[in-house]
């Protein structure tokens, strides 16, 4: 019985190991390389649109957080210049995004601005390096922490410069938009400025509405919630079977074990009580044979009575006395 709990008890820890496992993966899959830059800004000119805390208007891109975990940024690197990244150089045109301001932590589904003003001085989230500058690329690229790997990059055309319009895609990096079956992640003009928010404001349609135009009588949805509970009963009942079983065969080997062992002990019982009777047997015959033949020592039954000389108990002599008596000189 210990056997078989001992061994349910070890399935048990495994799976529960598996499960953890698999959890942490998932977490760990949802880090710094989930984070998107999703949209960006830079003629505030004609179109100012956002102000940064000092009151300015400047350009400005914006960093999506595509998992569904809280992710912090600091550490990593914002730039628009990307020599020496194959060979794991940190430039000095790169901007390190420092630590320790709980701002830097973007949530589930969140956004983050950063202002690119060249103006590293005014805060964290100022950077190095302005896409107005002469000679500038046509990217923003943005760097994990160990400045070795590309996290992702953004590439803009030269007509984002007198644009009045902020440049990004269309439905946020990582939406869900089928068009013709596909999904749509293409970068294009957006007729709005959506700074710190999702790219697109339409009204989409909710799975409800969809559920409900789809199956106006809900016996589709019925079906389905059945068919997953009994799904997930007759898994449970598998595997209830599997198990049991494992546990019967080990029952039965100990049980045939036992068994065996005791048919061992009975065989060892009944050899040893037959020696024991024949012995028994053995010693009446002896002494039935020792009676019957008159094999024994003959009695003159002659009794002799002698009497002591003396009148008193021996045990009072002096000699057989054993106490020690002090003599006084």
């Amino acid at each position: 019985m210990f056997k078989i709990q001992k061994s349910n008890h070890l399935i048990l820890t495994s799976f529960f190991l598996f499960c953890f496992l698999l959890s942490a993966f998932c977490l760990s899959a949802q880090q710094i390389t989930d984070l998107r830059i999703n949209e960006m800004f830079i003629n505030f000119e004609d179109e100012p649109n956002l102000a940064d805390e000092y009151g300015r208007h400047v350009p400005w891109i914006e960093i999506f957080n595509t998992s569904y975990n809280k992710v912090n940024i600091a550490e990593c690197y914002l730039t628009n210049d990307t020599a020496g990244l194959a060979q794991g150089i940190i430039s000095k045109k790169w901007y390190r995004i420092p630590k320790g301001d709980p701002m830097t932590i973007i949530p589930q589904r969140g956004f983050l601005i950063f202002y690119l003003d060249n103006k590293p001085t005014y805060g964290p989230f100022h950077t190095n390096f302005d896409p107005r500058d002469e000679g500038s690329s046509n990217y923003v690229a943005l760097i994990n922490s160990n400045g070795k790997k590309l996290i992702d990059i953004f590439d803009f055309p030269d007509e984002l410069r007198p644009s009045s319009h902020s440049y990004g895609y269309r439905y946020d990096y990582g939406c869900e938009k089928n068009e013709d079956g596909h999904i749509v992640y293409e970068k294009t003009f957006l007729t709005h400025f959506t700074p710190g928010s999702t790219n697109n404001h339409e009204i989409a349609e909710t799975k409800s509405d969809k559920m409900k135009k789809n199956d106006p009588s809900g016996l589709a949805l019925s079906v389905i919630a059945m068919s997953v509970v009994f799904g997930a009963l007759f898994i449970i009942y598998i595997m209830m079977k599997i198990f049991g079983k494992i546990g019967n065969v080990k029952l039965s080997k100990s049980k045939v074990h036992g068994t065996q062992k005791q048919e061992i002990k009975d065989e060892d019982k009944k050899e040893t009580n037959k020696a024991l009777d024949s012995e028994k047997l053995a010693a009446i015959a002896m002494a039935m044979h020792y009676y019957f033949n008159e094999y024994r020592d003959e009695e003159s039954e002659i009794i002799t009575i002698d009497m002591p000389s003396a009148r008193y108990s021996p045990w009072a002599q002096k000699e057989l006395v054993m106490k020690r008596v002090i003599r006084k000189k």
